[in-house]
């Protein structure tokens, strides 16, 4: 599953490249007139297209960037479990990078800077803080939903269908 902007979707289309398309519309695309019979060209294709023999590359873990994982953790202190502007927040990772903490999805979460300077670089267990979820690496479905592209309704019913049960995107 990827994006795909319009023009490659019209594209496919045209190519006979698309083996089902779905979705509450259909956008139209024109093209230009024929000069023989005076029509204009236009193709219509659905928002959600299946492409014939498509080989996508195996599902590449997404960066872990602070905007990534703060929209993995809805903006939520992992500690406190405040919500908070992207400002008032960082990324925290759980056993810290100086106590040989690895820098990956499952040991980042997101924390109020008030929350990170009380952890510190202490283990949780030398400290009275708990974590209120457990972080996981996000599929592929849940980027596309952090990209925070424009998603149509119909879109988004598809991407949230195939989330996992543990995703804090639904």
């Amino acid at each position: 599953m990827n994006w795909a902007s319009w023009q490659l979707a019209v594209t496919y289309k045209c190519k006979d490249l698309i083996t089902w398309e779905t979705g509450e519309i259909d956008w139209t695309k024109f093209g230009g007139i024929n000069r023989i019979s005076g029509l204009r060209s236009f193709v219509k294709i659905s928002p959600i297209i299946a492409v014939k023999n498509a080989h996508f590359p195996k599902y590449r873990i997404p960066p872990l960037t602070n905007l990534n994982l703060f929209g993995r953790d809805l903006n939520i202190c992992a500690y406190c479990g405040g919500k908070f502007t992207l400002g008032q927040l960082t990324n925290d990772h759980i056993i810290p990078r100086s106590r040989g903490g690895e820098h990956k999805w499952t040991n980042c979460v997101t924390a109020c800077k008030i929350c990170n300077n009380l952890k510190g670089d202490k283990l949780l267990e030398n400290t009275n803080m708990q974590l209120l979820y457990v972080p996981y690496t996000p599929t592929r479905e849940e980027t596309l939903i952090m990209k925070n592209r424009k998603i149509l309704e119909c879109q988004m019913e598809l991407l949230k269908a195939t989330l996992p049960k543990h995703s804090r995107l639904l």
